[in-house]
C-alpha cells in the first residue's frame, strides 16, 4: 500500500449531503454543504510551539494570502511558519476515523454509521442520534516535553463567518458560516474562539479576539508545559427548510434540530456515543479478513458515500407523520438517486437501511417508470410493442425532475453519452427487487408489486425480438425514446465494447440474472405460467452467452451481434452477482442448473484477466481491452464475482489492490473517492459514492478457506 498521506478523505454525516474534507497537500477544503466538491477554506491545524513558531499541517494553499477589506493591504510574515511534510506527517484511515499526527499534533475525525432507523417505525430519539449532521474531532496536544506552553489551533478562512458565543450565551465555542455549517467546543479555561484576518492574529491576546470582519476564525487551546491536553471539536451543518423542488422535502433531521447551534450542542454532549460507535465500525472492518489495502479501500469508499447521501422527510410539518425519502447524489454530477448507482449501493444499504432500498424502488414504480415502444436498428419509423421501463434518474441538484423523465438521458445520439438506458434499468430495477425480498423477506412489497412482474418479462422479451420464435435472449431492440439514436449502458464513457446496449454480453448476462430472478419471483407470487417462461428465457439468454465464446480468440467477444467484435470484457461475469446472493444459485454453482455458464464465463475471465487484455501493466484491472477507462466500484464487484462465484484463482492479487490504492492515492487524491479512471487518473465520477460495492469483500470467505480453479 502507497505509504503517503497526501489525499482527501470526505468526511460527511449520515444523510446530509454535506461534508468536512481535508488531507490534500497545499490544497483548500474543509465544509462543503449541498455540493459535490470539496470545501474552499484554508485549514489552519497546528499549533504554536514555545519559541513562537506556528507549526501547520499541510491543508492550505501557501500562496493565497486573506482578504482583507478597504484596500488596507496586511504585512504577512510567515517566516514563523513551519509547515509539516509528506516525513512529519502519519495518517491511519479508518472505516468510520481519520486519524493524522506530526510533531506534537493528533487530529482524529469520527465519522460514525450503523443502523439507519425508519422514521416512520423507530423511536424519535433514535433518529435524532442518527440523523444528527456532525463529526467530531479530537485534537490532541503533547506538551509533556516542553518547558513552554503551546497553543493549538483548529481554524479556516471563509465568508460570512460569525461568533457561536454570542448566539448561545456563551454555551459554545466557535464559529461558523451564516446558518449553515460551523464547528464549536465546550468552553472552558484555555479554550477560546476567535475571528481574525489571519491565523497569526489569533494569539495576538488582544482582548478583541472576534473582529468580525475577519475572514479566518476558530478555537485556540493552551496547553501548560509538561502537559497533554484534548480539544473535542463538533462539525455541524444546518439547511432549514425544503430543500428540493420537483418534490418538495426538508431534512429529516430538522425534525429535532431547528438551527446549527442545536446539533453542535447535541454532538457534543452525545460525543462519547458517537466515538464508541465510530471506534466499533473501526475495529468490524480491523478485524475482517480483507488485507491491508482492501480495508483502506473500503473504507475511503465508505466515506465517500455518505457524503452524497440525503435523508429527506417530505411531510414539511412536524405535526405531521414523517415521511422520509432517500436519495444519494451521483458524486460530483449530483443526479440523484442515479439507477444504475442504486443497483451499486445496494448491498451496503442493505446492511444499514434495507427500507431505503424498498423506499426507492417504489418510488421508481409509482413516478419514475415509463411506457415505451422498440425499434429495430436503422428502422425508427417502425414501432413495435415494447413495456415498462425506468429513467436513469429521478433529477438533479436537488430538483426532483417530473414523472417519467430523467436529468440526464436524451433522444437522436447514437449509442454515446446522454442517450437513454432504458434496458440497462430495466434490468436493474429487477436485480434489485429480488435482492431486496430475499433479504428482507418482505411479504408487503412483494404483494404491492405481484402485478409489474409480469409486465417485467413482457417488457424485457419485447426488447429481443417481437416474434417469439426469433428470440435469442440477447437485447436487440432499442427503445423509441432514443429516437434516431440506440440506447447506451452504465459504461457509458467507454467504447462500443461496453458502451453500446444492444448485443452487449454485459448486459446479457445481467438479461439473464433477471430473467432467473423474475421466474423466482413470478413462482413466490403464484404465477407458475410466467415463472416457466422466465426459466426459459434464462436457458436461452445462457446459451447465447455460452455459443459466443470464440475458440479463436480464447474468449467471449463484448458483442455477441456477429459484428466481429474482438473487445474483451470483464463485466460479462457481473450478472451472476444478483442471483448468487439470492441464493438461487447450487453452492457449487459450477456443477448446478446454470453449470455451463458458470463454467464458460470462468473460463473467459482466466482468459482476459492477463497483461494486453484487461490488466494494465501496474496490475491493474482494466475492464475492456479497448478501452483506458477502467472504474474502480466495477472492478470490486467483479473481484468479488471471480472469487466467491467462479472461485478463480485470481493472480498476484496483492498487485492488483496496491495499483487500486494508487489509483486513488496519487490519481485521485484531491477529489477523495473517484470511479472513472482513465490509466489510473481520474477522468470523471469523482468525489463519488459508488465504491461501496467492496461491502461484498465482506461476504466472502477468508482466502484459505476458498477453493479455487483454474
Amino acid at each position: 500500500m502507497s505509504s503517503s498521506s497526501n489525499y482527501n478523505v470526505q468526511h460527511a454525516p449520515v444523510g446530509a449531503f454535506a461534508s468536512f474534507t481535508l488531507g490534500s497537500f497545499d490544497r483548500r477544503g474543509g465544509f462543503a454543504s449541498q455540493v459535490g466538491r470539496p470545501g474552499n477554506s484554508n485549514l489552519y491545524i497546528g499549533y504554536r510551539d514555545g519559541d513562537g513558531m506556528l507549526c501547520l499541517l499541510p491543508y492550505f494553499e501557501s500562496a493565497v494570502g486573506p482578504e482583507v477589506p478597504f484596500g488596507v493591504t496586511l504585512v504577512r510574515d510567515t517566516s514563523m511558519r513551519r509547515v509539516f511534510g509528506e516525513q512529519d506527517i502519519h495518517r491511519e484511515l479508518g472505516w468510520a476515523s481519520d486519524t493524522i499526527r506530526a510533531g506534537k499534533l493528533t487530529l482524529a475525525i469520527f465519522s460514525p454509521f450503523g443502523p439507519i432507523p425508519d422514521p416512520r417505525t423507530a423511536a424519535p430519539a433514535e433518529v435524532a442520534r442518527r440523523s444528527c449532521p456532525a463529526l467530531i474531532a479530537r485534537l490532541e496536544l503533547d506538551n509533556t516535553g516542553g518547558t513552554e506552553p503551546i497553543k493549538g489551533l483548529f481554524a479556516l478562512d471563509a465568508s460570512s463567518l460569525r461568533d457561536l458565543e454570542s448566539t448561545t450565551d456563551g454555551r459554545l465555542a466557535g464559529v461558523a458560516h451564516a446558518r449553515q455549517w460551523g464547528f464549536a467546543a465546550l468552553p472552558e479555561p484555555g479554550v477560546r474562539a476567535f475571528q481574525a484576518f489571519a491565523p497569526e492574529n489569533a494569539f495576538d491576546g488582544s482582548a478583541d479576539r472576534l473582529f468580525r470582519l475577519g475572514k479566518t476564525g476558530g478555537l485556540v487551546v493552551e496547553v501548560p508545559a509538561g502537559e497533554k491536553r484534548e480539544l473535542w471539536v463538533a462539525l455541524g451543518f444546518h439547511d432549514a427548510g425544503a430543500i428540493t423542488t420537483g418534490i418538495e422535502a426538508r431534512y429529516g433531521y430538522t425534525r429535532h434540530f431547528k438551527k446549527l447551534e442545536d446539533v453542535l450542542a447535541y454532538a457534543l454532549e452525545h460525543r462519547e456515543a458517537l466515538v464508541r460507535e465510530a471506534a466499533q465500525r473501526d475495529e468490524e472492518l480491523s478485524r475482517s479478513a480483507l488485507t491491508r489495502d482492501q480495508k483502506w479501500l473500503l473504507a475511503q469508499a465508505t466515506h465517500g458515500y455518505f457524503g452524497s447521501t440525503e435523508w429527506l422527510d417530505t411531510a414539511l410539518d412536524d405535526a405531521s407523520p414523517p415521511a422520509p425519502l432517500w436519495v444519494v447524489n451521483e458524486g460530483e454530477y449530483e443526479m440523484m438517486n442515479t439507477f444504475d448507482l442504486t443497483i451499486d449501493h445496494l448491498f451496503f444499504e442493505l446492511r444499514y437501511a434495507a427500507w431505503a432500498v424498498r423506499d426507492v424502488l417504489d418510488l421508481y414504480v409509482d413516478r419514475y417508470s415509463y411506457r415505451d415502444k422498440v425499434k429495430r436498428p436503422g428502422a425508427p419509423g417502425e414501432l413495435l410493442p415494447g413495456g415498462v421501463a425506468f429513467t436513469h434518474d429521478m433529477g438533479v441538484g436537488n430538483h426532483f425532475s417530473p414523472a417519467g423523465v430523467s436529468s440526464y438521458e436524451r433522444p437522436d445520439l447514437d449509442a454515446s453519452c446522454f442517450s437513454h438506458m432504458t434496458y440497462e434499468q430495466l434490468t436493474n430495477w429487477i436485480c434489485c427487487a429480488g435482492v431486496y425480498v430475499a433479504r428482507t423477506g418482505d411479504k408487503a412489497f412483494l404483494e404491492r408489486h405481484k402485478a409489474l412482474f409480469p409486465e417485467l418479462l413482457e417488457s424485457l422479451l419485447r426488447r429481443d425480438a417481437p416474434e417469439p420464435g426469433a428470440r435469442t435472449g440477447v437485447m436487440a431492440l432499442d427503445s423509441s425514446r432514443c429516437g434516431t439514436g440506440a440506447e447506451i449502458t452504465t459504461y457509458d464513457s467507454l467504447d462500443h465494447s461496453l458502451g453500446r446496449a444492444r448485443g452487449n454480453l454485459y448486459l446479457a448476462g445481467k438479461t439473464w440474472a433477471s430473467y432467473v430472478i423474475l421466474a423466482h419471483l413470478l413462482e413466490r407470487s403464484g404465477d407458475a405460467r410466467r415463472a416457466a417462461d422466465s426459466r426459459a428465457a434464462s436457458q436461452k439468454s445462457a446459451r447465447a452467452i455460452a455459443a459466443g465464446f470464440d475458440e479463436q480468440l480464447g474468449y467471449i467477444p463484448a458483442l455477441l451481434d456477429g459484428s466481429g467484435s474482438k473487445s474483451a470484457i470483464v463485466p460479462a461475469i457481473e450478472g451472476l452477482l444478483y442471483p448468487h446472493v439470492m441464493g438461487l444459485l447450487d453452492g457449487n454453482a459450477a456443477e448446478g442448473e446454470h453449470g455451463e455458464l458458470i463454467r464458460v464465463l470462468r473460463r473467459h475471465l482466466n482468459a482476459v484477466l492477463k497483461p494486453g487484455l484487461c490488466l494494465f501493466p501496474e496490475g491493474g484491472w482494466k475492464l475492456s481491452s479497448s478501452s483506458d477507462n477502467s472504474w474502480a466500484s466495477k472492478i470490486a464487484l467483479c473481484q468479488h464475482v471471480a472469487r466467491a462465484i467462479l472461485r478463480v484463482d485470481l493472480p498476484d492479487p496483492d498487485r492488483h489492490e496496491e495499483a487500486h490504492v494508487r489509483w486513488q492515492i496519487e490519481g485521485s487524491g484531491y477529489w477523495a473517492y473517484s470511479d472513472q479512471m482513465q490509466r489510473g487518473v481520474p477522468v470523471g465520477s469523482r468525489y463519488y459514492p459508488r465504491g461501496v460495492t467492496a461491502i461484498l469483500w465482506l461476504d466472502e470467505a477468508p482466502a484459505g478457506q476458498r477453493s479455487s480453479s483454474r
